[in-house]
């Protein structure tokens, strides 16, 4: 059975998940461990992602930046799998706003701001894609040609975004997750999962499955083994907030780690001495 190493933000944006997790994979294989990797909901803005465009366009299937680094790095091999949700935001049109609040504030909500979507179906091994044309009303004419156009070559099919926060909040979605996740455990020794922006976790029953906790944030790594003391620090936060409390600065706030990693600066992402200490540590493998 796979060892399965989940990897939070602790601060909304820029956390450092994806560099975390890409060089702890990277040094994980180099170690001779099979590993996989796992996101299973992605967001990202195309006004910041002109490659991840061009690969969407390219592979016809709608991807990230950070999954396109895993893809690249042959550690997704399947995308859908490693990644069975993708969301695409743009900024909308400060002009089409009233007030400048008001636009600040859809920057907030990724339910405002997002044009395209894809949805992976385990069990009929398709993606769906979707088109929120009532979100494109409020972008730029450009932004509002690159969206149209993917959406063309992906052959999304309008909907609005209500549909797919449904969707991620039922026990389908849920389902369709476990069982990518278990597909990856199939192949893997060790599988680390992404997590979303700040949330502890990408969905509540993850942390059932998981065996480790690392969360990050900028030059810093807090590793938890106990994952039976986040799943309680989780618990209690989502009781007290609900969904506001699933956040991973109140498992931080409350819960010791383990030990710490220093991850430092770095221009591109790799597997770097931190990762390799990291990797070590888990796996009580002798450094070399």
């Amino acid at each position: 059975m796979a060892t399965v190493v989940l990897v939070a933000g602790l601060i909304p944006y820029d956390s450092g998940k994806t560099w975390f997790t890409l060089g702890a994979a990277l040094a994980a294989r180099e170690r001779g461990l099979e590993v996989g990797v796992f996101k299973p909901v992605a967001a990202h803005n195309l006004w910041y992602s002109p490659k991840a465009v061009r690969k969407s366009l390219e592979l016809k299937l709608l991807v990230g930046n950070d999954v396109q680094l895993y893809y690249e790095r042959g550690l997704a091999g399947d995308i859908g799998i490693s990644n069975p949700v993708a969301i695409a935001t743009a900024p909308p049109d400060p002009s089409s706003y009233a007030r400048a609040e008001d636009y600040m504030a859809d920057f907030e909500d990724v339910g405002k701001i997002a044009v395209l979507s894809r949805v992976y179906n385990f069990g009929e091994r398709v993606h769906i894609h979707h088109i929120y044309t009532g979100n494109l009303v409020k972008m730029g004419a450009r932004t509002q040609r690159l969206a149209e156009r993917m959406g063309r070559v992906l052959a999304a099919q309008p909907s609005s975004f209500t549909s797919l926060a449904g969707y991620l909040s039922s026990s389908e979605a849920v389902l369709n997750f476990d069982r990518c996740l278990q597909k990856l455990e199939e192949g893997s020794e060790v599988v680390f999962v992404e997590s979303f922006n700040d949330a502890i976790a990408p969905y509540g029953a993850l942390l059932e499955k998981t065996d480790l906790v690392v969360i990050v944030a900028p030059g810093k790594a807090y590793v938890y083994r106990d994952v039976r003391k986040v799943r309680e620090a989780a618990q209690r936060a989502y009781t007290s907030l609900r969904w506001l409390g699933f956040r991973s600065k109140y498992v931080f706030d409350s819960t010791k780690p383990d030990f710490s990693i220093e991850t430092g600066f770095a221009a591109t992402p790799s597997a770097r001495k931190p990762h390799r200490e990291f990797i070590n540590k888990t796996f009580n493998i002798s450094a070399r």
